[in-house]
């Protein structure tokens, strides 16, 4: 079950545009959801819930929603149809689900999703969660050295970036005062699947490039440390003895 703000995405689509939501839905998903008058926001709401209510049911570790994998569609009778692509597809199979079913309501404030799995014939439950390979397996960079080296000059406008991104954070979570560069913030859902998306736009905006959703691993953005290490380098030089 997944249940989505009208509130958060009407904010997100004023803010960044439709363009925004070509990274979650595809074009003919956009096409379900677009009237005379543009988007219907309770359509984007409903289907960016059903999304991550039918990514639930896949129970994978360690893997981003596969926005653009999960389609979910208007049926000839109007009910809604999921399809499974490429890398959803193999979660599912790897879970040992046929197909998932999901039943869409919305109302003035909010837009909820109801998934459940068809498991595949001969299939007696579910099989421990999967860990996939690719992003799941990865680990975060190892720490370096301080006392090996110092910053240049440049450390200054990096740490700015990072500091941008810690900001939008606790923007959004005014329940902290701080974020420990430690601190998982996957685990402890400072950033959730829809936050991602727009996460994913504030780090292409701060650290100056493209990012691709799809091969952008877990550990990368699991920490402030990580994120900094990843997208904020730090030049150093090497000290001496």
């Amino acid at each position: 079950m997944d249940i989505v703000s009208v509130t958060r995405v009407r904010r997100l689509l004023a803010e960044y545009g439709e363009e925004f939501f070509d990274r979650m839905l595809t074009p003919g998903e956009l096409a379900d959801c677009r009237t005379a008058s543009g988007l219907d926001v309770l359509s984007l709401c409903g289907r960016i819930a059903a999304k991550e209510a039918s990514f639930k049911t896949l129970r994978v570790r360690g893997r981003f929603l596969p926005w653009l994998d999960i389609v979910v569609r208007r049926s000839e009778g109007g009910w809604p149809l999921v399809e499974l692509r490429r890398g959803a597809a193999e979660m599912a199979a790897a879970s040992g689900i046929a197909e998932i079913t999901v039943s869409i309501s919305h109302d003035v404030d909010y837009a909820v999703a109801v998934a459940a799995p068809v498991l595949q014939a001969g299939s007696a439950g579910y099989p421990l969660p999967p860990i996939l390979p690719g992003p799941a397996g990865a680990s975060a960079a190892p720490a370096t050295n301080p006392s090996s080296m110092h910053s240049t000059s440049r450390r200054t406008t990096m740490s700015d970036g990072l500091q941008q991104v810690k900001n939008w954070l606790l923007a959004r979570h005014t329940e902290r005062e701080d974020i420990a560069s430690d601190l998982d913030l996957i685990e402890n859902r400072l950033i959730d699947s829809l936050s991602f998306v727009e996460f994913v736009f504030l780090l292409e905006q701060q650290c100056g490039r493209s990012i691709q959703m799809e091969t952008l691993e877990v550990d990368e953005i699991r920490t402030l440390a990580a994120i900094e290490s990843h997208f904020f380098p730090v030049e150093v030089e090497v000290g001496q003895a």
